[in-house]
């Protein structure tokens, strides 16, 4: 949904449009070329106008700031398509995946190392072809001051001389050397333009931190006092831990073992000694885990979750000015210097280089242009574009189903029409709801009479079938839960009749024809969700939550790229020390250690998958400082700071952001389905278009039309959409989907930002709601033409057009 700042109606600044055309610095146009160009514009908008506009109007709708060059329109349109960013993918995937074949690699994984060093030499080089494909399309300022571009060269710099560094050593003296910039390829990831929600994340995260460090320190600090307290209290009371070691003799140990404690992982291992030998400790343990788990932990995540609502909405701010910034300058492309409007033949040709459906051209014009004004559409209403583009509305043909086309006879018939009453029937419905608890029930239990499971399947095949004939199968089909009954129900139904039909050869196939059929029947236990689902608070919940988890990607990437970081430290650090299928895990200063006791001798740094294992059971918390202990004894007491830096980036900070995240996001869901609806949604339902419905011939013309408009007006307003493309009902409809991360943002402040809105331009200028969108400049520059002050005018046109350089500096 697009949201916006404010907007303003008044003539947009023509001075951009010629500084399109005339950059002296980076591009060099003809001057038959600027005088045709002029000619053509003088006389109506030029196709260059268009194209360039539809490029501004794509870029809004993913928040991209792109200072491109007019002159590299076609590099640039290649380099955003969605083939070639889909294609690069490949690269930065291969690029990481490589550490499943190199030193130390999977076992299972045997790839000689020169084509592991040619495919990671390839990689590089294909993510220097994109940074240099992205040079062309931008202009030199715009790229050079772009830090992330820094970043993105000197990271692969970095990696190239490692790489010939390594393969030195290999060649020379046939040894491995630690390969320290295998840690930096998540940078490549994070800073190409493709991943602009990754960046964010880690910009509130980098600010975050700022914020909480202070609770975060008077955390460590009050460890740090409680440690020396115990350092004080069992230094000299001599005592020893289950392991036989001297019980907290130092701080650090104190320090340490507290810190765990505070995480609830060892207790009430830590105190049990103290206690044990003298039970007024108790009132030494007890205050500390009530102070730092009960109050500062949660301190902690109150403090995470209000900055992190600050810095999000930091960020919703500059991607709504940076969206408003290009419609502003697609708008100034494609108006009418004399009406300041856009005319309905400028409309539908760029509509058209859009790649819109022409079929929603009617609908879209509809939206966009009040029934009030007949010039056109207005800066005002060319802001909504965004919310239409993102918006999946289709056109919905209700036809007769192919029974009905195929022998309607026997389809419309009095015994047909009462059968398919019963089916639709809410009666039909919880008929089968008993049966799939009924079903539940009988495969829990030990010796159900196989007789049954026929008797079940037999009716679930009937429910299919007669869902199948009343509905038809394009509408059957439509709905998830369908098509897994399906999938369940005749997967287990085919593989029945083969195994009464045939049998089993032998043993080996009976067992694994068993295992088969018992896992095909358990799935159908999945079913009780489609029973819970009748229940309206679970079906909110569920679908709230269905809502919400796609936005989360861009979180599991995150947390994918910092494990991999750690994963290759550990590797670097751990490989080797810890083996599994050994004797004290290969280990001697293992022996006796709750590591060797508890098998975890298979939680190791050996590759690439063992470490994301043992990064996944850290980030769990649950027995991690004996996994940390482990390690420690292989290595040194330093040790300490690679699982201590984990948890505290890890589970401390980035979870904490996400459970903010998550519970920001599941309240506005549920907050969002409780009011009306809006936008595009409220225009539908003015118009009367999400649930009409209209009987047109086969390929025949379709027209749209406003009902809410006189007679006289419908023949200039009347808008061709189409040719229906089968007989039936025609109606549009809004496709429900999932919400992606910036739609969610977008919603969830989107009150904060209207509230500045409405305060106007001079408070969002102030920073009370953001930097100035363009309306919000224009505004301004309507007011400065009327006071005659051309110097502030001029500058306020160059603030325009420098708006977007200084909004989107990625900067990690």
């Amino acid at each position: 949904m697009m949201v916006s700042l404010q907007s303003f109606d008044q003539t947009p600044d023509t001075g951009f449009r010629n500084s399109l055309y005339n950059d002296p610095e980076e591009t060099e146009v003809p001057v038959q070329e600027k005088s045709s160009r002029t000619e053509s514009r003088s006389q109506g908008v030029s196709e260059l106008d268009i194209t360039i506009a539809t490029i501004y109007v794509e870029d809004a709708l993913h928040f991209r700031n792109v200072p491109f060059r007019p002159d590299k329109l076609s590099l640039y349109q290649v380099y955003q398509s969605s083939l070639v960013r889909y294609l690069f993918v490949v690269f930065p995937t291969f690029l990481l995946s490589l550490a499943l074949a190199e030193t130390p690699r999977v076992e299972a994984i045997d790839v000689h190392w020169q084509a592991v060093w040619a495919v990671e030499l390839v990689c590089l080089v294909a993510c220097f072809c994109r940074v240099v494909h992205l040079r062309f399309c931008l202009t030199r300022k715009g790229f050079w001051s772009d830090i992330k571009n820094w970043v993105i060269l000197v990271t692969i710099g970095t990696m190239f001389v490692d790489m010939m560094v390594w393969l030195g050593f290999k060649l020379l003296r046939e040894r491995d050397v630690i390969r320290v910039s295998r840690v930096l390829r998540p940078l490549l990831i994070i800073n190409f333009s493709d991943n602009r929600n990754l960046r964010k994340l880690l910009r509130n995260i980098k600010k975050t931190v700022v914020d909480v460090f202070s609770v975060l320190l008077l955390i460590f600090l009050f460890i740090a006092i409680f440690a020396m307290m115990a350092t004080k209290f069992f230094e000299r009371r001599t005592l020893i831990d289950p392991h036989g070691d001297p019980y907290l003799a130092n701080f650090l140990d104190s320090y340490w073992n507290l810190y765990v404690l505070m995480t609830t992982a060892n207790s009430p291992d830590v105190s049990l000694p103290a206690i044990t030998n003298e039970q007024p400790f108790f009132f030494f343990f007890t205050p500390f885990s009530v102070i730092t788990t009960f109050i500062l932990m949660n301190i902690l995540l109150a403090v995470v979750y209000k900055h992190y609502k600050l810095h999000l909405l930091e960020e919703v701010k500059v991607d709504v000015g940076i969206t408003q910034s290009n419609l502003f300058k697609a708008f100034s492309l494609l108006k009418d210097p004399v009406t300041n409007h856009i005319h309905k033949e400028v409309w539908l040709k760029s509509y058209s280089a859009m790649g819109c459906p022409d079929t929603l051209q009617g609908l879209y014009w509809d939206y966009m242009v009040p029934s009030s004004d007949l010039m056109g559409i207005s800066l005002h209403s060319f802001y909504k574009i965004t919310d239409l583009l993102s918006s999946k509305i289709m056109i919905v043909i209700t036809k007769k189903t192919w029974l009905e086309q195929t022998v309607p006879f026997i389809y419309n018939s009095n015994l047909s029409c009462y059968f398919r009453f019963l089916v639709s029937h809410m009666g039909f419905t919880l008929f089968y709801d008993i049966l799939i608890f009924l079903n539940a029930v009988v495969l829990s239990l030990k010796d159900s009479p196989p007789i049954l499971e026929d008797i079940f399947l037999a009716l679930f095949n009937f429910e299919i079938v007669a869902k199948i004939y009343t509905h038809g199968p394009r509408k059957f089909s439509s709905t998830a839960w369908n098509c897994y009954d399906c999938l369940v129900i005749w997967s287990a139904t085919i593989f029945s009749l083969v195994v009464d039909v045939e049998g089993f050869h032998d043993s080996k196939n009976e067992e694994m024809g068993t295992v088969f059929l018992d896992m095909v029947l358990t799935l159908r236990v999945l079913r009780l969700l489609k029973l819970l689902l009748s229940f309206p608070q679970l079906r909110h919940i569920v679908s709230t939550l269905m809502q919400i988890v796609p936005s989360m990607g861009s979180y599991a990437l995150l947390l994918f790229l910092f494990y991999y970081s750690y994963a290759i430290i550990g590797m670097e650090a751990f490989a080797g020390k810890i083996l599994n299928d050994t004797e004290n895990c290969g280990n001697d200063a293992l022996n006796g250690t709750d590591f060797v006791a508890e098998g975890y001798c298979i939680l190791s740094f050996n590759n690439i998958l063992y470490s994301f294992v043992v990064l996944w059971t850290l980030t769990l918390v649950n027995q991690w400082h004996i996994l940390a202990e482990g390690f420690v004894k292989v290595t040194s007491q330093a040790a300490r700071l690679f699982f201590l830096s984990f948890h505290v980036i890890i589970v401390l900070i980035i979870l904490n952001i996400f459970l903010a995240f998550v519970i920001e996001a599941f309240m506005l869901q549920i907050e969002l389905d409780k009011q009306r609806k809006q936008g595009i949604d409220d225009h539908l339902d003015e118009r009367g278009v999400n649930a009409r419905r209209e009987s047109h011939p086969q390929n025949q013309p379709v027209w749209y039309k406003n009902p809410n408009i006189s007679t006289e007006e419908e023949e200039a307003r009347k808008v061709y959409i189409g040719t229906s493309p089968l007989e039936g009902k025609v109606r549009y409809k809004r496709q429900k989907g999932t919400k992606s991360y910036n739609q969610l943002l977008l919603e969830m402040f989107q009150e904060d930002i209207q509230l500045g809105a409405e305060a106007g331009p001079e408070a969002v200028g102030s920073g009370v709601v953001g930097p100035l969108g363009p309306g919000e400049q224009h505004g301004k520059l309507a007011a400065v033409e009327e006071s005659g002050e051309e110097e502030k005018q001029d500058q306020m046109r160059k603030d325009d057009l420098s708006y977007g350089s200084l909004q989107d500096m990625d900067i990690i």
